[in-house]
Protein backbone atom coordinates (compact mmCIF):
# COMPACT_ATOMS: atom_id res chain seq x y z
CA UNK A 1 0.00 0.00 0.00
CA UNK A 2 1.26 3.47 -0.81
CA UNK A 3 0.02 6.23 1.49
CA UNK A 4 0.56 9.92 0.92
CA UNK A 5 0.84 11.99 4.10
CA UNK A 6 0.73 15.76 4.40
CA UNK A 7 4.21 17.28 4.73
CA UNK A 8 3.87 18.04 8.44
CA UNK A 9 2.73 14.48 9.19
CA UNK A 10 5.57 13.02 7.11
CA UNK A 11 8.11 15.20 8.90
CA UNK A 12 6.69 14.04 12.22
CA UNK A 13 6.96 10.37 11.23
CA UNK A 14 10.48 10.86 9.87
CA UNK A 15 11.42 12.53 13.16
CA UNK A 16 10.18 9.50 15.08
CA UNK A 17 12.32 7.26 12.92
CA UNK A 18 15.36 9.55 13.21
CA UNK A 19 15.02 9.58 17.00
CA UNK A 20 15.10 5.77 17.04
CA UNK A 21 11.59 5.42 18.41
CA UNK A 22 10.66 3.44 15.29
CA UNK A 23 12.85 1.50 12.89
CA UNK A 24 10.97 2.63 9.79
CA UNK A 25 8.23 4.93 8.58
CA UNK A 26 6.10 1.84 7.88
CA UNK A 27 6.42 0.77 11.52
CA UNK A 28 5.49 4.25 12.78
CA UNK A 29 2.46 4.48 10.49
CA UNK A 30 1.34 0.96 11.43
CA UNK A 31 1.51 1.94 15.11
CA UNK A 32 -0.57 5.02 14.32
CA UNK A 33 -3.20 2.85 12.66
CA UNK A 34 -3.23 0.54 15.69
CA UNK A 35 -3.85 3.59 17.89
CA UNK A 36 -6.77 4.62 15.67
CA UNK A 37 -8.19 1.12 15.94
CA UNK A 38 -7.83 1.23 19.71
CA UNK A 39 -9.60 4.59 19.82
CA UNK A 40 -12.49 3.19 17.79
CA UNK A 41 -12.82 0.20 20.14
CA UNK A 42 -12.78 2.56 23.13
CA UNK A 43 -15.52 4.69 21.58
CA UNK A 44 -17.60 1.57 20.96
CA UNK A 45 -17.08 0.41 24.56
CA UNK A 46 -18.07 3.83 25.90
CA UNK A 47 -21.19 3.86 23.74
CA UNK A 48 -22.06 0.36 24.94
CA UNK A 49 -21.81 1.58 28.53
CA UNK A 50 -23.96 4.63 27.78
CA UNK A 51 -26.56 2.42 26.12
CA UNK A 52 -26.58 0.06 29.11
CA UNK A 53 -27.03 2.97 31.51
CA UNK A 54 -29.84 4.37 29.37
CA UNK A 55 -31.51 0.94 29.52
CA UNK A 56 -31.30 0.96 33.31
CA UNK A 57 -28.61 -1.70 33.48
CA UNK A 58 -26.19 0.37 35.56
CA UNK A 59 -24.98 -0.45 39.05
CA UNK A 60 -25.02 2.12 41.83
CA UNK A 61 -21.53 3.48 42.41
CA UNK A 62 -21.77 3.15 46.19
CA UNK A 63 -22.56 -0.55 45.79
CA UNK A 64 -19.52 -1.02 43.58
CA UNK A 65 -17.19 0.76 45.99
CA UNK A 66 -18.62 -1.09 48.99
CA UNK A 67 -17.94 -4.40 47.22
CA UNK A 68 -14.39 -3.29 46.34
CA UNK A 69 -13.72 -2.22 49.94
CA UNK A 70 -14.99 -5.58 51.21
CA UNK A 71 -12.78 -7.48 48.76
CA UNK A 72 -9.74 -5.38 49.67
CA UNK A 73 -10.37 -5.92 53.39
CA UNK A 74 -10.72 -9.68 52.90
CA UNK A 75 -7.50 -9.79 50.86
CA UNK A 76 -5.60 -7.86 53.55
CA UNK A 77 -6.96 -10.11 56.30
CA UNK A 78 -6.04 -13.23 54.30
CA UNK A 79 -2.50 -11.94 53.64
CA UNK A 80 -1.95 -10.70 57.18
Amino acid sequence: MNVQLPNDAMQFVEGLVASGEYESTDEAVADGVRLLMSRQRLRADIQKGIDELDAGLGVDGEEVFAELRARAKAAVEKAG
